[in-house]
């Protein structure tokens, strides 16, 4: 049985459902939803009629969790389903940030995605930066602020930001999907800027606000440890002013015409936007599929960040080479590639005498 994982705690739990019904209508094989829910209660069910219901709790499910060491799903002291692959549709913390990848090993349990170390750095936007920097590819000048630091000397944070020079772009280190972005143009904007994006984590990146640049999307496909990767058609999202906003990314009804593919940069801009693409998913560490985002101005190529569980788990950008049901069947082979990779390693203790417990 095929368990896919939508829902979650994080601020991005709404995206997640609707990557998650997506994901369990083209799914190739028998599979069964695990909404975690906002209290980060599990609900199991093989129909959710749609993503309001699912919002508004309107469905027939069974509360579940797991058990270290074993793959079943439980009900009370039952088990239901056994998971053959777990394929993750969360986004944000708590999900996406390799919490739940680690629950899944220690259960045994193959899942869809990045593992643990690299699912942590391309949550944090300072270490994936660090990440890209060492890997040789261009980044914004940036700075970062923890809250401490901020409360303990907040002149010292202006004076840092002073040195990068305005307009200023601020975001919380550890989310994605726009949320608790601002933009500042002064010293007094900053402040305002600073207190939204501490409301959600307490550590803040400072950067380098471009202006007139275009924004070029390209995912990537595979296993950071294969020879070959599958690298997406290039996205330019269109209707933005200086960044898109949660509301321009998914509120409503998004329609193609929303986005370019092929970016309208030019031949060489794409060409490099989608090598330096496979650059970024291969020093993460990622697995799966992961949208890589850049910025593109005066023929200079930027990475912003990377999605290691994207938003529609990035069909849309390849979906000129596969259909969404090919791109989940890819991702679960990848699974279990990578489970039979860790299992075929001598990292695990193996006992050769039988503990009796009293």
């Amino acid at each position: 049985m095929i368990a896919v994982f939508f829902g979650g705690r994080s601020c991005e739990h709404d995206i997640s459902i609707i990557t998650g019904l997506q994901t369990m209508s083209a799914c190739p094989r028998r599979c069964v939803g695990v909404y975690i829910d906002g209290d980060g209660v599990w609900w199991a069910s093989e129909y959710f009629e749609s993503v309001n219901a699912v919002r508004n709790n309107k469905f027939d499910g069974k509360k579940v969790h797991l058990r270290p060491s074993d793959g079943y799903l439980y009900c009370k002291n039952k088990r239901l389903y056994k998971i053959d692959v777990a394929v993750l549709c969360m986004h944000g913390i708590l999900g996406e940030d390799g919490t739940l990848q680690g629950m899944l090993e220690m259960c045994g349990v193959p899942y869809t995605g990045s593992g643990v170390a690299a699912s942590a750095v391309g949550m944090n936007k300072l270490r994936s930066k660090a990440v890209f920097e060492r890997e040789g590819l261009k980044v914004l000048p940036y700075t970062s602020v923890t809250r401490g630091d901020y409360e303990t000397d907040a002149a010292q944070t202006v004076r840092s930001v002073n040195e990068l020079g305005y307009p200023v772009i601020v975001k919380p280190c550890n989310l994605g999907s726009s949320i608790g972005i601002s933009i500042a143009e002064n010293n007094n904007e900053l402040f305002t800027a600073l207190r939204i994006a501490f409301e959600w984590d307490d550590t803040v990146i400072v950067e380098k606000a471009l202006t007139d640049f275009t924004e070029v999307n390209c995912a990537v496909l595979g296993d950071c440890d294969d020879a070959e990767l599958t690298v997406s058609d290039t996205e330019q999202p269109v209707g933005w002013k200086n960044f898109l906003t949660f509301s321009d990314k998914y509120a409503g009804d998004v329609k193609a015409s929303k986005h370019k593919i092929p970016a309208e940069v030019g031949a060489e801009i794409n060409a490099t936007v989608q090598e330096q693409a496979e650059r970024a998913f291969r020093a993460v560490g990622c697995s799966g599929v992961a949208r890589i985002d850049f910025m593109v101005k005066d023929g200079e190529v930027y990475v912003n960040e990377i999605n290691t569980i994207p938003g529609s788990l990035s069909y849309g950008l390849f979906a000129s080479e596969m259909k969404f049901a090919k791109l989940v069947e890819k991702l679960i082979d990848c699974a279990l590639m990578r489970k039979s990779r860790f299992d075929a390693l001598k990292r695990v203790y193996t006992p050769t005498t039988p503990i009796t417990g009293k």
